[in-house]
């Protein structure tokens, strides 16, 4: 058994009991254990009792032994977890309570979004903290199971909704390998996470994304257009060429239409 599953064993922790999250978040995390790093975990547990939860700002205190644990929570927390511990109350769907936590730490090395579980929540957290995580950090998602429950914003009947946090993140697959879209029309060009998430992993219930820089060109593309080779009528070519990306660009928009009336 790794450490950190059996810290979290000793605290009681869901991460290791209800679900598999900790022998999986050994292995991104064993690098940083040892460095000084900050940690911002979004759900403190027990909503219904303000001296209850903290098992996880636990553990992550205990494995990270000169690390910053921030934690917030939406109820009132009166916990006392050592002076490594920082705790807050507000809510991850208010920008300004995030912000209480950001202008006390400043950035962060991993992210963990253990909060409401509601997709819209998850959505637009990641898309305001991102920012605030250091390069070569991680950003993680936990209960994404949520991307298929009715209640939680999900849907289990049309799995291509994008209103779902699964469906948003599948999109930066195509992020990440932005330059590689024959696509002069490529929405992803000028992407504010495509030069910045250079990794997303995908496992049950669970998301882990890393921010480096992405920088690897392609190998086939030039501003994701092939080049026209040859020295014959190259003009005229190219004109052609156009003229086909057009085409397929109309083709798209008219397949996202009926993607909308699909939902």
């Amino acid at each position: 058994m790794d450490e950190l599953t059996e810290i979290s064993k000793k605290y009681d922790t869901d991460k290791s009991k209800e679900h598999q999250y900790t022998k999986i978040y050994n292995k991104y995390f064993l690098k940083k254990k040892n460095q000084e790093i900050k940690l911002f975990e979004i759900g403190i547990g027990y909503p219904e009792d303000p001296k209850k939860g903290g098992g996880s700002l636990q553990m992550w205190r205990d494995y990270f032994p000169k690390g910053i644990i921030y934690g917030i929570d939406i109820v009132i927390k009166n916990l006392d977890l050592g002076e490594r511990v920082k705790i807050y109350q507000g809510s991850q769907d208010n920008h300004q309570d995030l912000n209480k936590v950001v202008n006390d730490a400043g950035k962060f090395d991993i992210i963990i979004d253990d909060g409401s579980h509601f997709n819209n929540h998850q959505i637009k957290t990641f898309e305001h903290l991102f920012k605030f995580l250091n390069f070569g950090g991680y950003y993680v998602i936990e209960d994404t199971q949520t991307s298929y429950m009715l209640k939680y914003g999900g849907d289990g009947f049309y799995l291509k909704n994008k209103k779902t946090a699964v469906n948003y993140f599948k999109d930066f697959i195509d992020r990440i390998n932005f330059r590689e879209i024959e696509n002069p029309y490529n929405k992803f060009k000028n992407d504010e996470f495509s030069s910045s998430i250079t990794e997303i992993h995908f496992y049950h219930n669970l998301i882990i994304i890393k921010k480096d820089f992405n920088k690897e060109p392609s190998n086939l593309l030039t501003e994701n257009q092939f080049k026209v080779k040859g020295k014959t009528a190259i003009g005229i070519r190219n004109i052609l060429k156009q003229m086909k990306y057009f085409f397929h660009f109309l083709r798209s928009i008219i397949n996202k239409f009926l993607d909308i009336l699909k939902i």
